[in-house]
């Protein structure tokens, strides 16, 4: 069950802790709509988890630039608390633009939820 949950007609979100990581699932469309709505969520998102967070994306329909830049300042927010931000997302569809743009190059994407919880516990062990 999710700890945090928001539903619009365009969208919805909800967010729970997967292995001790904070993971926020978006699906619908994520557009200028509900940008404000979107902007509350990640702050309790934030708030419940740290900034540990893994965006999974593989939900949506659209994701549009005022939403791109969302997730940019959503890194940003994380790694200036000392944490990762990592993306859940494929290149085609919706998500596409995050590769066009260049974010993945910054921000790790993986196409889905368990390989970037691997890689979180893979960083989180002590070196082999």
């Amino acid at each position: 069950m999710p700890e945090l949950h928001l539903k619009t007609t365009a969208a919805e979100l909800w967010a729970t802790a997967e292995e001790g990581t904070g993971v926020v699932v978006i699906s619908g469309s994520l557009d200028f709509s509900i940008h404000e709505l979107v902007v509350e969520f990640m702050d309790r998102a934030f708030d419940r988890f740290g900034p540990d967070l893994i965006l999974d994306l593989t939900r949506l329909d659209l994701l549009d630039s005022r939403a791109t830049g969302l997730i940019v300042l959503c890194w940003k927010r994380s790694l200036e608390e000392g944490g990762e931000l990592s993306l859940v997302a494929t290149e085609r569809g919706a998500t596409r633009i995050l590769w066009i743009t260049g974010l993945t190059m910054r921000i790790p994407a993986f196409p889905a939820l368990r390989d970037a919880l691997d890689a979180r516990a893979a960083v989180a062990e002590p070196g082999d």
